[in-house]
Order: structure tokens, then C-alpha cells, then sequence
């Protein structure tokens, strides 16, 4: 997942892991033994299937830390946590680090 992610140039949270698993069980499958041409190709292969279907973009998400049971650290959950409001920025542009 990581040589496809190089190979392709992109980030490697855009590619499926579950694709990434079934590409790489088919492509060794396809080819008997174990020579290093063979292998080489199945790994070139697998790669180009990776490639072939990328994960769209995440969605901005966030949940409120409140729980339902009695005995808890967090605070109780309330009506007013049923619709928190949604992130409008991602985490990296929302994050501000003050110190080194």
C-alpha cells in the first residue's frame, strides 16, 4: 500500500486497505511459484489494481464526549448533545500548536 501510494503520489489514507489486501491475495495468486520476475510482476500488478479505485475525501466529523452510564468520568448525556454542531474546517487548519 505504501510502494502504490509512492507510485501514484498520493497520500496513503486515499487508498482502500481492504482493495489493497484482496489486490495483493489476487495477484500472488495468478502466479504460481515464487521466481523473482514472478514476483516482481505480481507486485506490479497489485499496485495498478490499488491505483485503479481511490477513496474519495473524508468528511469532516467530530462527537461530543459524553456517555450514557451512571458511573463515569465524562458528563452525562443530554438533550443538547444529540446534534453537536459540525467541524467547518479540517483538522489540520483548525489545530493551532502554541509551543514547540
Amino acid at each position: 500500500m505504501h510502494d502504490a501510494a509512492r507510485t501514484g503520489d498520493l497520500d496513503p489514507d486515499r487508498l482502500s486497505f481492504t482493495r489493497t489486501l484482496r489486490a495483493a491475495r489476487r495477484s500472488t495468486r495468478t502466479q504460481p511459484g515464487f521466481p523473482p520476475l514472478t514476483i516482481t510482476a505480481a507486485h506490479e500488478q497489485a499496485i495498478t489494481e490499488i491505483l485503479a479505485e481511490r477513496l474519495g475525501p473524508r468528511r469532516l466529523r467530530s462527537n461530543p464526549r459524553v456517555i450514557k452510564r451512571k458511573m463515569s468520568n465524562w458528563p452525562v448525556k443530554r438533550p443538547e448533545h444529540r446534534d453537536p454542531p459540525k467541524p467547518t474546517k479540517p483538522p489540520t487548519d483548525a489545530i493551532t500548536i502554541l509551543a514547540a
